[in-house]
């Protein structure tokens, strides 16, 4: 019975985990965009800030997702690495539903991305000069 319990509970936590590396990969990484689509690419992921209002700043990761996995494969921790990047800012006087955003491009920039048992959770916050 408490093998079985324990194979339950480390079943539970893998599929937790599964769900914040699809949503990292959802709200993070996509394989192109240009400065301009933020709005868009923003209201096509349903990315939304917290009590579904616009969200502030999203960066997104100009990646197949490939380096992301292989960031994560090196292990657990947060491990900062190079990436091309879209930062979306929203404007300041817009609002839900009608979200707006300006979009910056910065290669090479570092950011940090957790891992946690193999895969990205998280993706702190990236400094912008």
């Amino acid at each position: 019975m408490q093998v079985q319990f324990v194979c339950l509970l480390l079943g539970l936590l893998s599929a937790v985990e599964l769900c914040a590396s699809l949503d990292f990969y959802q709200k993070h990484v996509i394989g192109n965009m240009l400065e301009y689509e933020c709005a868009t690419v923003m209201q096509t992921r349903q990315i939304n800030g917290r009590n579904g209002g616009c969200k502030k700043i999203n960066t997104f990761l100009l990646d197949t997702g490939v380096r992301v996995r292989n960031t994560c494969a090196r292990g657990d921790g947060t491990h900062n690495v190079g990436f091309n990047v879209v930062v979306c800012r929203r404007v300041v006087t817009s609002s839900h539903p009608n979200c707006r955003y300006t979009g910056r491009r910065h290669d090479n920039r570092i950011v940090p991305i957790k891992c946690k048992h193999g895969v990205p959770v998280h993706l702190a916050s990236v400094q912008i000069g």
